[in-house]
């Protein structure tokens, strides 16, 4: 295995972690994936975060108002090596979560992370996302 394949791995590990936590609803665990310091980030809605707290209030609250991750699913997910402590990773995703109002929300978009490995393991200094926006389907 190649120094990039390991950190390939690594890194996909971490990301593995990020997913777990977001599928338990677990604010505090997710958020441990985040370089507190270093962070900066651009949301699906077009807004940036330019602080950890920004993201913490985001996720925090958001994950508050869900009941159950019926779904999340990534596809198209590649991991690029920039130099032993720095990788991107990019991936396609479509979700459907239960609001605790019983409402349902179906997403589906593609993200950009940027992973810095620092003395506590890998860690995200940088998200953007996108929306897919609805689809349209043909009727026949």
């Amino acid at each position: 295995m190649t120094d990039n394949d390991s950190i390939e791995a690594e890194v996909l590990r971490a990301f593995k972690g990020l997913v777990d936590a977001s599928e338990a609803l677990d604010a505090s665990r997710y958020l441990e994936f985040i370089d507190r310091e270093k962070f900066t980030g651009l949301g699906a809605d077009g807004k940036v975060w330019h602080a950890f707290e920004d993201l913490e209030k985001l996720i925090s609250a958001g994950f508050e108002m869900v009941q159950k991750i019926v779904s999340l699913e990534f596809s198209n997910v590649k991991v690029t090596v920039i130099d032993a402590s720095t990788a991107i990773l990019v991936n396609e995703y479509r979700q459907t979560i239960l609001l605790k109002n019983a409402g349902t929300v179906q997403q589906a978009g593609g993200g950009t992370q940027v992973w810095s490995r620092s003395e506590n393991g890998w860690k995200l200094v940088s998200i953007s996302a996108s929306d897919a926006g609805p689809r349209a389907e043909a009727v026949f």
